[in-house]
């Protein structure tokens, strides 16, 4: 089953940012000459995903005014779709909230408050929709390997055998303490799911924070019966985001710097 649409959380309050995000949304705060978003966007098109359904809520209509008005413009070929997240309770929360938009088709989930950056735009996300379809997957995540002391910010793989391009996946531990950590390879903001992903969803219950979390659904699946595999970026490709403002403000002089490209 061949993915054919995308979903992007973008609900999110932006509350770590505060006061940027009073009133701009957190995925509109420019990450060069565009917003952060659009990024999203252009790497999803470019990986051939143009069917997208972006996640919001409330004060989130900015959102829709600037990803309407580029395809008004023709500066893109995507079609939108929104749909809301009536409550904050967390990223398995937020992606499920799309089960009635995306149906029984496969689909990509990629967050909207960051972007990987690297030479050959979306090199990982096509690689993880090879992934997926090469392997039979049932979930293939984006990994990025973490200082041990960032460990307990991340959703952490327990990893199996070793495959092209990446491993399979055993099990997943949200912010582990470090003691109990797996690995040091952690979850990465990009995923590539079969629609069963929202049965796990659906009876998920409340984990860290008292949020739904899409890490803890993904590990149900992994523990039920495999087909989790986790793709890691490579050394030319790193993710830049605006999830804080120091992640923000690194992002921003990594891209002036000529470190990196979206």
């Amino acid at each position: 089953m061949k993915p054919t649409c995308a979903v992007i959380p973008a609900g999110g309050k932006g509350t770590r940012l505060y006061p940027l995000t009073y009133a701009v949304p957190k995925e509109l705060l420019p990450l060069g000459p565009v917003p952060t978003i659009q990024h999203v966007v252009e790497e999803l098109v470019t990986a051939g995903i143009d069917d997208i359904i972006v996640v919001t809520g409330a004060g989130k209509r900015a959102v829709e005014d600037h990803l309407d008005e580029l395809a008004r413009r023709g500066e893109t070929p995507a079609r939108f779709a929104y749909v809301s997240q009536k409550q904050q309770m967390g990223l398995g929360d937020a992606v499920n909230a799309a089960a009635g938009a995306v149906g029984d088709r496969a689909f990509v989930v990629a967050l909207g408050d960051g972007i990987i950056a690297a030479p050959t735009q979306a090199s990982l996300l096509l690689r993880m929709l090879a992934m997926y379809e090469r392997e039979d997957a049932r979930a293939v995540v984006a990994a990025q390997q973490v200082p041990q002391a960032d460990i307990p910010r991340y959703g952490v793989f327990a990893p199996g055998e070793n495959c092209r391009d990446g491993f399979s996946v055993v099990d997943l531990i949200e912010k582990p303490p470090i003691e109990r950590a797996p690995s040091n390879m952690a979850v990465c903001a990009r995923y590539v799911f079969h629609p069963t992903i929202f049965d796990y969803l659906a009876r998920q219950a409340p984990g860290t924070g008292g949020e739904i979390q899409l890490t803890d659904a993904i590990a149900a699946m992994a523990r039920d019966g495999g087909g989790v595999y986790a793709c890691p970026l490579a050394p030319d490709e790193c993710r830049l985001d605006v999830g804080n403002l120091k992640s923000y403000y690194d992002a921003i002089g990594r891209m002036l710097g000529g470190g990196a490209r979206p």
